[in-house]
């Protein structure tokens, strides 16, 4: 079967690999950067979280 390949067709392929590297090392940064925001939002939810829980701890309930 590879015998029958021409030099054109070891192109295409060499091409079509080339290409297949390229779009899954760009997916994978694309979604590596996506966790990353993922997690930093979760970062400042939680810091969020624990300043409103400090904040209710050390204000008084109801004013006088």
């Amino acid at each position: 079967m590879f015998d029958e390949w021409t030099m054109t067709t070891w192109l295409i392929l060499l091409v079509d690999i080339v290409a297949v590297v390229i779009v899954v090392l760009f997916l994978k940064r694309k979604i590596q950067h996506k966790l990353e925001e993922v997690e930093a939002r979760h970062a400042h939810k939680r810091l969020m979280k624990k300043q409103e829980k400090q904040d209710e701890t050390t204000s008084p309930d109801s004013p006088s």
